[in-house]
């Protein structure tokens, strides 16, 4: 579930049209940009905001992708909290990419340390650099987040699965069961989905069911696909998946797939067929 602080902010990437507010957040945090934020926006830097529930810009934070790494500066917050979901946001983004390690540099002996630490970060190098005009010593720390994935239910799931889905655990308690497949976070449980028999070639996949913590992550249509090869390796020519409000935001992702929204109001679904997908012709190399 939410933490009471993640309810109090709505965490998004930074477009141009938050770039002069932006700035001025950071000019009035004592925070000097190499450039403009829009232009800074444009040559390949990324940006998080932390908004509170008026709307108010309560935080930043910069981030970027080095080798298979991610990494992460110029955080400010105003408010109790914003650092921290920011930085949480930053981290989901980078296992969504399947990034495992999480970087960044702070002054060695900072009182920000301990705080890092408490937030799994560890200390695993030293570098001089250049920080507010001096040439300092900076403490390099590095997280390893867990590897986010969707994989076949296990005997050991039960019970999370039980609690996401209202099922009674009993019935998954007794092994693997086929087409049932899980979203996990490391060891954590996270979401639960499954594909069953509709009869006369036709599997029904189940609306993706995830923690609050996990949605809108594109998860649902992670899961939804993982499903969908199922079915589709074990012969079935449709399948079929409801499409319910918490769907609306995965529509363009299920279109971009060959899923096609058939039907209105209750009996609306999204729908695939494999063999009209078999039958494209293909582009030669």
């Amino acid at each position: 579930m939410p933490t009471p602080s993640s309810r109090r902010f709505t965490i998004r990437p930074v477009t141009a049209d938050d770039a002069a507010t932006g700035e001025q957040f950071y000019r009035d945090a004592g925070v000097t940009l190499v450039g403009p934020l829009a232009i800074l926006l444009q040559t390949g830097n990324a940006f998080l905001a932390a908004y509170d529930a008026s709307g108010r810009l309560q935080g930043l934070v910069r981030h970027w992708d080095d080798e298979g790494v991610a990494w992460w500066d110029l955080l400010v917050s105003a408010s109790a909290g914003a650092g921290r979901m920011l930085i949480r946001g930053v981290e989901m983004r980078a296992q969504d990419r399947g990034l495992r390690f999480v970087r960044l540099m702070a002054p060695d002996g900072s009182r920000l340390l301990p705080v890092f630490h408490r937030w799994g970060y560890r200390t695993v190098g030293h570098t001089r650099e250049e920080h507010e005009g001096e040439l300092v010593t900076m403490a390099v720390l590095e997280k390893r987040l867990a590897l986010l994935t969707v994989r076949e239910q296990r005997r050991s799931d039960a019970a999370e699965i039980g609690r996401i889905t209202g099922e009674d655990p009993w019935v998954y308690e007794q092994g693997s069961r086929p087409g049932v497949f899980v979203a996990a976070d490391g060891d954590r449980v996270a979401g639960v989905v499954s594909a069953r028999d509709g009869k006369g070639g036709l599997a029904l996949i189940s609306e993706p069911a995830l923690l609050d913590a996990y949605r809108g992550r594109g998860l649902e249509l992670w899961m939804i696909e993982r499903a969908a090869t199922y079915a589709e390796t074990n012969g079935y020519h449709t399948a079929e998946v409801p499409a319910s409000p918490a769907l609306d935001s995965q529509r363009r992702g299920l279109e971009d797939r060959h899923w096609h929204l058939e039907g209105a109001g209750k009996a609306a679904r999204y729908v695939r067929r494999f063999r009209d997908l078999d039958a494209q012709p293909r582009d030669e190399d």
